[in-house]
């Protein structure tokens, strides 16, 4: 099972600890994928700065291929600043300046690698809606993760990157049956084969365009809910990918189930650990501010 993360890389600043993680959504989805059983590949722009250095050498120490991520000279990463109180992050903002690395360039070597996957997986925070209607026509199946902010649930957005997503996933607060179910319509009409939901205490909800399944998350005393998302979304694709999940294929209930339940195991254990997926680092000085 192959499975490459596309889209961004970030040092995550907790600046009410002081403390620093490596991290990044794509980042994070490789590194839990790896800890699932796959064969993950992380894909991206990235800098050549000190903080790209903590980057490689945090995949590396998690066996995550990124031969394919180009080194960018004179560029850098983003860094994204945060509270932490008890266990949750609270967004500050994020410190990007005018030599960000930027997001994935799709060169001929990367869209190789693409195409010889079973699963690749993206985000809105990839920043590359333009380019995603060539990689949603790749053989393997496609899932992007939405987020939670509302820019990204615009028809004009979802007309950008709808061109053929397996599976798409909301971060939401609760919401019944029936809301989740006129959530969805907009989505499936556009071809979206799944529609997730993560809504923290009050569960997932999924759909396949055709049948509506709950499931309730696994109780856990966080240490830090950073990259909850991205483990959950990480155990769920290839759960459903060992089950027989190929483009184009809608699920059936039972089986959609299953992909949740290990989803949110997988966020379970994350949140269990500091950071997105547990490497703190030491950030300049600089970069705190």
């Amino acid at each position: 099972m192959k499975l490459i993360a596309l889209g961004d890389n970030c040092i995550d600043y907790y600046r009410n600890t002081g403390e620093a993680f490596a991290g990044g959504n794509a980042v994070n989805v490789a590194v839990n994928a790896a800890e699932f059983g796959a064969d993950a590949e992380y894909m991206g722009s990235m800098g050549s700065d000190d903080m790209t250095r903590i980057i490689c050498n945090a995949l590396d120490s998690r066996g995550i291929r990124r031969d394919r991520s180009p080194f960018l000279p004179g560029r850098t990463t983003k860094v994204c600043r945060y509270d932490l109180i008890d266990g949750e992050r609270r967004y500050i903002d994020v410190v990007i300046g005018e030599t960000w690395a930027g997001p994935p360039t799709l060169n001929a070597a990367q869209m190789e690698g693409l195409a010889l996957a079973d699963i690749v997986v993206s985000s809105c925070n990839a920043k590359m809606p333009e380019c995603l209607a060539v990689v949603e026509q790749l053989p393997p199946v496609f899932a992007y993760d939405f987020g939670e902010k509302e820019k990204y649930r615009t028809a004009e957005y979802y007309d950008v990157v709808c061109h053929g997503i397996d599976l798409a996933m909301f971060s939401c607060t609760g919401m019944d049956k029936s809301e989740f179910r006129d959530f969805c319509a907009p989505l499936h009409r556009r071809g979206i084969v799944h529609v997730l939901a993560t809504m923290g205490c009050a569960g997932q909800f999924i759909s396949n365009g055709s049948e509506i399944v709950h499931c309730l998350p696994e109780p856990v005393d966080a240490i830090d809910t950073m990259g909850a998302g991205d483990a959950f979304l990480a155990g769920f694709v290839c759960r459903l990918w060992l089950s027989g999940w190929r483009k184009g294929c809608p699920m059936a209930g039972k089986t959609l189930y299953r992909a949740l339940k290990a989803g949110a195991q997988q966020a379970a254990k994350n949140c269990l650990r500091e950071g997105g997926f547990g490497y703190k680092v030491e950030l300049p000085t600089v970069n705190k501010q």
